[in-house]
């Protein structure tokens, strides 16, 4: 039942920028081999490549030094990537010695200076702790100083010989995690004065990009890694997500109001999936379900879907109602499954909402057996890689524990049946647990009060609904 799902919820986006030795070391003489991205490099340095941080003249000889010109090109690009906006063409050229377009860009931005009497020095080779200045003019030309208020204060053995126009760059960078000393012998060491390699800017400009601008979204996918970095920007660049993303933004305006808990907007969340979606049944037993029910298209614009569907949507919108969720994968009674995994009140809990909708779809209908149930409930019939999600043991955000729904004993069913039956409620809803044989149980209270001419009862799991007719 399901095509595609995302494993587990991403790590925090915290500023862990890079390994303390990659920055480190002044590079090497240049050997066949300097020409190759380093392996720890690789996987930043072409997605840098990809979303279009590193200029093609730049692109190669990985472990060589980087130039200033050079980096001028990747730093003008960062900016780019962090304010979804271009960098305007510069008015004048204040140096003698380039006339290169990114160095004249970047100095118009004031995110980089000269070297004196009217030089730039475009070949000269990029030391860390100007490569720390821009990096930093970088981040607070882009407005994103916030982003790098951390605590993680540094004390390097040399800061001595960090340049007066460099440390509160270098002490900022540090603090956040940006860029980081050696272990010596003599103590945590920055090195100020020594080169940086192209990879090495490659990576920084990489997960600068991730971890501190906005959230660049192309497919749906992406949307669901996308929604759970709250606060950050989101810049859509795919029209059907756009369409998902703005849908799900007018779908909470509508149904998350001022002063809802977070169990509130959750039931609020779930109730509107299962009130609007139906179950693709038909196309799931002819086996030609279409790509809109595996996506939370599907709920939010043809009212019908698949489980991944669901968990799509149910994703969608309690991230954006400041609930964290997880898109879980499995099996359920032996067929792919997928539902979400969300944490109420500081607690894991599973939420099902597919197997909260009847199939066939009953209108109006809503149920809650899988609404925030226990790893141990589920499993009765789910299977999942537990180990990988957090787990879910509370039971004080489940609908029945909250509502009072539960009923732990024949004698309390029994009780709870018979005070229905004198009010004289047309439906009674509970959560059995407790071993027995409820349905036997049911009918002898039902029948001993002589008022109830017919009942019946639909159960989902161990939730039971029972309507009643009275005699008149």
């Amino acid at each position: 039942m399901m095509k595609t799902h995302i494993g587990r919820k991403l790590a925090g986006t915290t500023a862990a920028m890079l390994c303390a030795a990659a920055l480190l070391q002044a590079p090497a003489i240049v050997s066949a081999a300097s020409y190759s991205s380093s392996e720890w490099a690789i996987k930043d340095s072409y997605e840098a490549r990809q979303i279009g941080l590193i200029p093609d003249k730049v692109w190669g000889n990985f472990q060589s030094a980087i130039t200033r010109a050079e980096l001028s090109g990747v730093i003008v690009r960062l900016y780019e990537r962090l304010t979804n906006s271009k960098a305007p063409a510069a008015a004048t050229n204040p140096f003698k010695d380039t006339k290169d377009a990114d160095v004249l860009k970047a100095s118009a931005l004031g995110i980089i200076g000269g070297t004196g009497a009217g030089k730039f020095s475009p070949d000269a080779a990029v030391t860390r702790e100007q490569l720390a200045v821009m990096l930093y003019n970088t981040l607070v030309k882009a407005g994103l100083q916030e982003e790098i208020n951390g605590d993680k204060a540094a004390a390097f053995v040399d800061s001595g010989a960090i340049a007066s126009w460099a440390v509160e760059a270098v002490n900022k960078l540090a603090a956040a995690g940006i860029m980081q000393g050696a272990e010596t012998k003599s103590g945590l060491q920055f090195q100020p004065k020594a080169s940086v390699t192209r990879e090495q800017v490659f990576v920084l400009a990489n997960r600068i990009a991730k971890n501190t601008g906005p959230s660049y979204v192309d497919s749906e996918y992406a949307l669901l890694d996308a929604v759970e970095q709250h606060g950050k920007p989101i810049i859509l660049q795919d029209a059907r997500t756009k369409q998902i993303y703005d849908q799900a933004l007018r779908i909470n305006s509508e149904i998350i109001k001022p002063g809802m808990t977070e169990f509130d907007k959750e039931l609020a969340i779930h109730d509107y999936i299962v009130l609007h979606t139906a179950y693709d049944y038909d196309n799931y037993l002819a086996g030609t379900i279409p790509e809109d029910s595996y996506s939370a298209y599907g709920v939010f614009f043809k009212g019908t879907a698949v489980c991944q569907g669901y968990a799509y949507a149910a994703h969608l919108l309690l991230e954006l109602a400041g609930i964290d969720s997880q898109i879980v994968s499995g099996t359920a009674n032996g067929i792919s499954h997928a539902w979400n995994k969300v944490n109420i009140g500081g607690e894991y809990y599973n939420l099902d909402v597919t197997w909260d909708d009847p199939v066939p779809n009953v209108e109006g209908r809503t149920m809650y057996a899988y609404f925030n149930v226990t790893d141990e409930q589920l499993a009765d019939d789910h299977k999942w890689e537990m180990d990988k999600f957090p787990s879910a043991t509370a039971t004080a955000a489940n609908y029945y524990e909250s509502k009072g729904l539960v009923v732990r004993s024949a004698e309390e069913m029994k009780e709870r049946l018979k005070a229905a039956i004198s009010s004289r409620s047309e439906t009674v809803t509970f959560r059995v647990d407790y071993e027995g044989d409820v349905q036997a149980d049911m009918m002898d209270t039902i029948f001993s009060g002589g008022t109830v001419s017919q009942f019946s009862y639909s159960y989902n799991g161990t939730v039971f609904v029972v309507t009643l007719t009275y005699d008149s």
